[in-house]
């Protein structure tokens, strides 16, 4: 079971979907987060911050490598690990896979009624585009897609 938490960045613009891997860490693990229009305002340090698209998120590192310990991960935790790994990391590919993945169904969603087998193909083939684009940006996660 994983936690799933909806998070505001530092200038209140943006609202990012984020997923807690098998609910190891806490909420407060992540420190900051920062959109594209506020990452002005983080003073970067690699040892605790990880960038995404001009997305960063900011840890706690010395409490997530506490809290993993504590249940048997013996990796070394970086903001690397945490999110790639996907302890702490967007729900989906981006910040905002929540809300593309709702439109996209509300809109194809009359298609649900006329002609099943079809819309599912659609649905695929849309999603897999979106996924392909999103590899084309370089969002982290896509790539692993």
């Amino acid at each position: 079971m994983c936690l799933q938490q909806s998070r505001t960045c530092q200038c209140g613009r943006h609202t990012a979907h984020l997923n807690f891997y098998d609910n190891i860490l806490s909420p407060a693990i992540l420190v900051a987060l920062y959109c594209p229009e506020c990452r002005r305002q983080a003073v970067w340090n690699e040892d605790c911050m990880v960038e995404d698209c001009g997305w960063i998120m900011e840890y706690d590192l010395e409490g997530a490598r506490f809290l993993l310990r504590q249940r048997g991960v013996t990796a070394e935790v970086t903001p690397a690990f945490l999110f790639d790994e996907g302890y702490l990391s967007w729900q989906g590919f981006t910040p905002h896979d929540l809300e593309v993945n709702a439109a996209l169904h509300r809109r194809l969603e009359p298609l649900s009624r006329e002609d099943l087998p079809r819309y599912l193909k659609t649905l695929k083939e849309e999603w897999l585009a979106y996924v392909a684009s999103l590899k084309a940006a370089g969002w982290r996660k896509a790539q692993r897609a």
